[in-house]
């Protein structure tokens, strides 16, 4: 192999590091890290982690057998994670709606029933964009269907949370720390917290349409692909 060839080779390898380093720079260091530091360092870490996170999915990769197996169960993983959001979503919306018409409803319970979901969002949210879908990306680039499949997925979500971060995050935990009565709300504050808390928010259609784009990827089985690439020719 000339030297060019294996420079080419080379870059091409390092090639999906690209987006994933972008993704975390963008999600885990401005969206996240910039609230406990500086905006530079935030982005400069939250790049570095996506680096290491590139390296280590290229190191896998490199490795037949493992690389297979693991691109298998990520692919699946994520799919599960969106899954694991997107119904969380979804009830969450439908348990709010339920609430806020209830003509005895006070700030106080309303608040009582929001609360609980933040945890479940933030341990949900926080494996797929620390872990999840960054090693997905990395695990499955290879040339075919399945790399379209996951860089759609990955490129709705990426859209998903800097919009969450942006829009949803700022009124919503705005209005969880504000003070609540314990006196009845009237119709006017019930339609009020309703807009303040985004109760027609359609991520989770986003996140179950990923869950479907990851269902059909997972079908495309890299470990079995490889068994029947090792399979002996019939005569």
């Amino acid at each position: 192999m000339s030297t060019a060839t294996a420079q080419t080779s080379r870059t091409s390898q390092l090639t999906p590091l690209a987006p994933v380093i972008a993704f975390t720079a963008v999600v885990t260091g401005w969206f996240n890290l910039s609230e406990v530091m500086p905006v530079p360092l935030a982005l400069l870490l939250g790049a570095g982690w996506g680096a290491a996170l590139g390296l280590l999915g290229l190191w896998i990769r490199n490795r037949a057998r493992l690389g297979a197996w693991l691109e298998d169960g990520f692919v699946s993983l994520g799919a599960v994670g969106f899954a694991f959001a997107g119904c969380g979503g979804l009830m969450a919306i439908l348990m709010l709606k339920g609430t806020i018409d209830s003509s005895s409803l006070t700030g106080e319970t309303l608040e009582s029933t929001f609360l609980p979901s933040i945890p479940y969002y933030i341990v949900a949210n926080s494996i797929l964009e620390l872990l999840v879908v960054p090693l997905v990306i990395v695990l499955s680039w290879r040339p075919g269907v399945r790399r379209v499949l996951v860089l759609a997925a990955a490129g709705l979500y990426f859209v998903m949370r800097v919009w969450t971060y942006l829009a949803f995050v700022p009124r919503r935990l705005g209005w969880a720390e504000s003070d609540h009565t314990t006196q009845v709300l009237t119709a006017a504050e019930r339609r009020q917290a309703a807009d303040d808390l985004m109760l027609d928010d359609p991520r989770w259609i986003m996140l179950l349409a990923m869950f479907a784009i990851l269902v059909v990827a997972a079908h495309l089985s890299r470990v079995r692909e490889l068994a029947g690439s090792r399979r002996p020719v019939q005569r």
